[in-house]
């Protein structure tokens, strides 16, 4: 027995070396090509589906959501990882400004404004201590997460 433990155990530690070196560190993210997302969007939306445009490489898309709860209403998702490793989505729908703002931030309080390619956009402080930024409209634009708040104006930003 003891031959055997002293022939397997320099085996184990070579396995365990190598699965050591091998393993990737860092937290993975998978991302998604959004091109047939927005496009189905916009095929569907009674508005122009607005897209993320000049955001930096580090901005990763990694879920987008389209939602139809009624005829002629569409609510439209994406979200990203930041250049931070922070989460980011921006929603719009024509659902209405009071009915989405309530539905995406059930417990927010307002916390000011802020000016974003010259529009004002209401920012609210979520439950999480998470900021949102908050445009209504016809078709009301919501961007929020736990990114911080350049971030989240860059997001807002690329819109168009």
């Amino acid at each position: 027995m003891g031959d055997m433990v002293r022939s397997l155990l320099p085996l184990v530690a070579i396995i365990l070396i190598v699965v050591w070196v091998r393993s990737p560190g860092g937290e993975r993210v998978h991302t998604i090509d959004l091109t047939d997302d927005i496009r189905a969007a916009s095929e569907v939306a009674p508005y122009p589906v607005l897209s993320a445009h000049g955001l930096a490489s580090g901005w990763r898309p990694t879920s987008s959501h389209l939602d139809r709860p009624a005829a002629g209403v569409v609510t439209f998702e994406v979200g990203y990882v930041s250049p931070a490793g922070r989460y980011a989505r921006y929603v719009e729908s024509n659902v209405g400004a009071a009915q989405l703002r309530t539905a995406q931030l059930p417990d927010a309080t307002a916390d000011g404004t802020a000016s974003v390619g010259g529009r004002r956009w209401e920012r609210y402080r979520t439950g999480q201590g998470e900021i949102a930024l908050f445009r209504p409209g016809t078709v009301a634009l919501l961007v929020t997460g736990s990114a911080g708040l350049d971030e989240l104006l860059t997001l807002a930003a690329s819109l168009r």
